[in-house]
């Protein structure tokens, strides 16, 4: 994983984007260490950024209070987790302070700096952001791996929806073309979805792990698998 590489892909996304009226303009501007991350960093390490719709994750070591005043004329809404959700020329926009992201604030990591964002993710592909403060562009060194490997991993297990989890690790499996940790086929089959996923997929992963154990998980199939009605993020 090239971080230069990945830094210039984030810049090429953003000026497309970005203007001078832009939200993540005014919020780098009057907020510390603001960074992305989530999904859009995720997808495009991992080459998918052209299907890449989703909201797009901010964080910030500002207070919420401070981040609230400068977001207030963008209409935010509270999320469940404790962010805001605001909009700007259609596309979604979620925004926390970095002591309000879940983990931290359930106690399971400790945060100081922005970097510690990386502590939080569920997957180690995940583990990555982009700091539109100074333009850098940040990756653990356990994700830079997980991505030059193209193996989805577990790097935070405990998560407030596991059912949702074992769903978007199957869709990321699938949909990038990544094998899967042991630990986390042992994950998914756990907390199993009780809809949404085609059966043949699971039925493969069970005989892997009572066959196979400690390795990798790869699906060769063309699979279709049927998400409507699932929100499993992004």
């Amino acid at each position: 994983m090239n971080l230069k590489r990945a830094k210039s892909k984030v810049l090429e996304f953003l000026g497309h984007d970005i203007g001078e009226a832009h939200p993540i303009q005014h919020l780098k501007e009057s907020l510390p260490d603001l960074a992305i991350f989530g999904g859009m960093i995720r997808d495009l390490n991992l080459g998918a950024m052209e299907s890449f719709r989703s909201d797009i994750d901010l964080v910030s070591t500002a207070s919420a209070e401070e981040i609230y005043l400068q977001i207030r004329e963008y209409l935010p809404v509270r999320n469940r987790f404790g962010g805001f959700r605001f909009f700007f020329l259609g596309r979604p926009y979620d925004i926390w302070s970095l002591e309000d992201t879940w983990a931290a604030r359930e106690g399971y990591v400790t945060v100081s700096r922005i970097e510690d964002l990386c502590k939080t993710t569920f997957f180690t592909v995940d583990a990555a952001l982009f700091n539109v403060k100074d333009e850098s562009f940040y990756a653990a060194d356990f994700c830079r791996r997980s991505i030059e490997a193209r193996v989805l991993d577990i790097n935070l297990v405990q998560n407030p929806f596991p059912e949702k989890m074992a769903l978007k690790a199957v869709d990321l499996s699938i949909r990038s073309g990544l094998k899967m940790s042991y630990e986390l086929c042992e994950f998914v089959l756990s907390n199993r979805a009780s809809r949404g996923c085609d059966n043949f997929y699971w039925d493969c992963l069970k005989v892997h792990v009572e066959n196979s154990p400690g390795c990798l998980f790869e699906f060769h199939r063309q699979l279709s698998l049927n998400f409507e009605g699932v929100d499993i993020g992004d």
